[in-house]
């Protein structure tokens, strides 16, 4: 750690707690992080409606589209009309045909709203950093909570919480700083914390607040550009260096810090002997020749090559392989919850493997092959799609059956939660690039998108939240298997992602808890 624990530093104490149930030793850290002060203009609520949008809306509602007959209605400019409409659309009360969706009139009815509503409030946050890899914390918050504390002359910090001093284990900075990261950055770790709020413990007032301040942030104005530094007051529990996690630091279930720590082990001498004091006497010289990380990244280059280290989906390959080994080491009282784990590990690479194929091949616009509840129409244009490439047919009901607005949003956005519509956009796409990786896996594997469709439900019943519907440990052997055969067909033969101007950030990857799940196959 440093010389001496700055002083001015801020600690920032919220809840940080380990799992239910959990009564095994523990040892408090003081994580730091870089600070981003982020202004941010906040929508209204999504459930609100100000005057204008309400009357165009209920114009729509008695099958009125057109926006000048619209306008002549309501005495409006059409330019107006036209601005309402595309506001109705964002918020999912239309489609782009100013067709009105289903239980759209409900919502309308219940609507609240305020003439004297302003159409953006604004408010400030704080996004964090990792100053070792340089990813962002899927976590912001809008209020800072700190901790007391005094520095010792020896240079190490006391926190005081109530009645009780501890003396945590500081990692200290690296001589340094990454790269500041920018506005879109920071977007993607809001909306990581949005669906990281839905794993929490509880929620209580305070935390609902939270939530729905995360939910109506829509962009980001302004970033500093020289941060702050603070630390994290948290801890880590397990067992020895095969088993240990890091306690969230905001309270959620489950921590992006435990993957950036395993990753600092190897570098961290301090560290290291904190996570050894975790493990019972007489097995510290064991634990100490193991390190996970490094052990996944050998059997990933069994499998990938010694090249690995460059895998556009390094990091989320580890965690795949992470996961497989924990299953495979588990006792047969918790197989069946890390098998759930492992597999949610695998649903996340599926996620990233398709996305950096969208980013390679451009699917924008499949969505128009398709038409709008014409499922019959949408099955047979799909089908033929797979059957142009040389894929085998028919296909699972599963794949044929994605609704067109689906595609749309997989295909046109960001967003991949939705990871058979997703596919089907690429598929849709892939006549149109010569060198797209489906026709070389058509020709080698006929009935890639059948298997390919299977995996993914076996991933689904792991990843929803309830109970377990059925035993998964015999799928995660086969699934891991699969996928990574996949991985090396598609990204293999695929043309090289172009090199971006800008440093490309990536948001630290949130643990999937096996209590919850925010996302639907």
């Amino acid at each position: 750690m440093a010389t001496s624990f700055p002083r001015d530093a801020r600690i920032l104490r919220f809840n940080p707690r380990a799992p239910q149930g959990y009564e095994g030793r523990r040892q408090d850290l003081l994580w730091p992080v870089l600070a981003y002060r982020v202004g941010v203009p906040v929508s209204p609520r999504a459930e609100q409606m100000d005057l204008f949008q309400r009357a165009v809306f209920g114009v729509l509602l008695h099958g009125v589209n057109d926006p000048r007959q619209i306008a002549d209605i309501l005495h409006l400019h059409p330019d107006l009309v036209r601005i309402v409409k595309d506001f109705l659309v964002e918020r999912d009360l239309i489609d782009q045909d100013d067709i009105v969706k289903p239980d759209a009139e409900r919502r309308y009815r219940e609507a609240r709203f305020d003439l004297g509503q302003r159409p953006d409030g604004f408010t400030t946050g704080y996004v964090f950093q990792d100053p070792f890899s340089g990813l962002l914390l899927p976590r912001l918050i809008e209020t800072l909570e700190t901790a007391d504390f005094t520095v010792r002359e020896n240079g190490f910090p006391e926190v005081q919480r109530g009645e009780r001093v501890s003396r945590p284990y500081v990692e200290s900075l690296p001589s340094e700083k990454p790269t500041p990261p920018r506005a879109a950055d920071v977007m993607r770790a809001f909306d990581s914390s949005r669906k990281a709020q839905k794993g929490r413990w509880e929620l209580d007032e305070d935390e609902g607040t939270e939530a729905r301040f995360l939910s109506r942030v829509k962009r980001v104005n302004f970033i500093e550009q020289e941060p702050e530094v603070m630390y994290l007051s948290t801890f880590i529990f397990g067992q020895g260096l095969s088993g240990w996690e890091v306690a969230d630091p905001f309270g959620l279930p489950t921590s992006p810090l435990t993957a950036l720590a395993h990753k600092r082990l190897a570098k961290s001498k301090g560290l290291r002997s904190r996570v050894q004091r975790l493990a019972e006497e007489g097995t510290e010289e064991r634990e100490a020749s193991r390190d996970p990380v490094e052990e996944a990244l050998v059997d990933l280059q069994h499998r990938f090559g010694p090249q690995v280290e460059d895998h556009p989906l390094l990091q989320t390959l580890l965690d795949t392989e992470l996961a497989t080994a924990e299953f495979r080491a588990a006792p047969a009282s918790q197989r069946q919850r890390r098998a759930r784990q492992a597999l949610v590990a695998t649903r996340s690479l599926i996620e990233h493997l398709l996305r950096e194929v969208r980013s390679r091949h451009s699917t924008a616009g499949a969505e128009r092959q398709l038409i709008d509840r014409d499922a019959l129409y949408n099955l047979r244009r799909i089908e033929a799609a797979a059957d142009a490439l040389s894929f085998a047919v028919p296909l699972p009901p599963t794949l044929t059956s994605v609704k067109a607005a689906d595609v749309y949003w997989m295909a046109n956005r960001e967003q991949s939660a939705k990871l058979r519509p997703l596919l089907v956009g690429i598929l849709l796409s892939a006549s149109a690039h010569a060198d797209h990786p489906f026709r070389a896996v058509a020709r080698s594997a006929p009935h890639f998108l059948q298997k390919f469709d299977e995996v993914l439900g076996w991933c689904a019943e792991a990843a929803h939240m309830g109970p377990t519907p059925a035993d998964l440990t015999g799928l995660v052997e086969p699934a891991v298997d699969y996928i990574y055969q996949v991985t090396n067909l598609l990204l293999a033969v695929a043309s090289p992602a172009v090199t971006p101007a800008e440093p490309t950030f990536r948001v630290a990857p949130e643990p999937q808890d096996v209590d919850f799940d925010d996302l639907e196959l």
